[in-house]
């Protein structure tokens, strides 16, 4: 019996290389060696969230499924109550990093004491997060974070003219200024800021249990695709979901793949477990993000839906 999926993607700008391994699943015929058709769509926008384009399709069952940051669900569960789960990790770490013109092998946090952060993305909770970070060590009032322009190449111009001393932003926007030459990797946020359950698959909660089975052969292709991430190298694995980034340089995938792989940003199994979704779930609350006063109970959230 062949099951079938709808999963909305959101926009143009949700379709990050840190979010391959549906692709790579898609790629290798992991989910035809389920049964499982899997048709992609988008959404006129995207967005970080209830409001963004894919998860109100996924509540009004135009789509079975997207794909977001557990954040997503933790929100909508303080706002309407447990009407989506998350069922399957993607991506297990924060994929932000810090990019310089010179390399810093040696690298500490600290080393951003009295320096420039231009912050490139302007992405809420990545932002929000950033400085939660710093002020774990002491930094916040320390470092100067300054807004990005909304234009990142203008922004990666201005680092490279020493207007700010580091750029941060996801890898998947700073591999091409690094793939060419303009700036160098220098510290990825995966390590500093603990395991978290950074993105996974989104459901509502009873599509979840009316498609059952198709949701476990989805979280059983993942699962495969995030163990062949953990086997190949990253220009084997660019080779296989090129053709999913038409309009990104090969060169820069290889770059930012091998960076996530080397931070072990990918998760390495379809399992979000309780410790790391109640970390996230502390993290956010204590940026204001979510409320910390509404508990988040992790059973009503989450469900395994297949992964192993």
């Amino acid at each position: 019996m062949m099951h079938r999926l709808i999963f909305n993607q959101g926009d143009a700008s949700e379709s990050r290389i840190y979010y391959c391994a549906h692709y790579l699943a898609d790629s290798l015929g992991l989910f035809a060696a389920e049964q499982l058709q899997v048709t992609f769509t988008t959404s006129a926008s995207g967005g970080h969230t209830v409001q963004g384009g894919q998860v109100p399709a996924v509540l009004s069952r135009e789509a079975d499924l997207t794909l977001g940051g557990p954040m997503v669900v933790m929100k909508h569960y303080q706002q309407h109550g447990a009407e989506l789960q998350c069922f399957c990790a993607s991506v297990a770490a924060n994929p932000w990093f810090l990019a310089a013109v010179q390399a810093q092998p040696d690298f500490q946090l600290s080393d951003l004491r009295g320096k420039r952060v231009l912050d490139v993305g302007n992405v809420g909770t990545a932002t929000l997060t950033f400085r939660w970070l710093l002020s774990q060590h002491d930094l916040l009032d320390q470092v100067e974070l300054i807004a990005g322009s909304g234009d990142q190449a203008r922004d990666f111009a201005a680092v490279a003219r020493g207007e700010a001393d580091y750029a941060l932003h996801a890898m998947h926007m700073l591999a091409p200024a690094i793939a060419a030459g303009q700036l160098s990797s220098i510290s990825s946020l995966a390590l500093l800021c603990g395991k978290v359950p950074w993105s996974a698959y989104i459901a509502r909660t009873d599509v979840l249990t009316e498609k059952a089975a198709a949701f476990a052969a989805f979280s059983r292709a993942i699962e495969q695709a995030l163990a062949w991430i953990a086997t190949h190298d990253a220009e084997t694995l660019a080779a296989q979901v090129q053709h999913c980034y038409p309009d990104y340089p090969l060169d820069a995938l290889i770059t930012g793949l091998a960076a996530y792989q080397q931070a072990h940003v990918f998760a390495t199994s379809g399992l979000i477990p309780a410790d790391e979704f109640n970390h996230f779930s502390q993290l956010l609350g204590a940026i204001g993000w979510l409320d910390p006063s509404q508990p988040l109970p992790y059973g009503a959230l989450v469900t395994q839906a297949g992964a192993e």
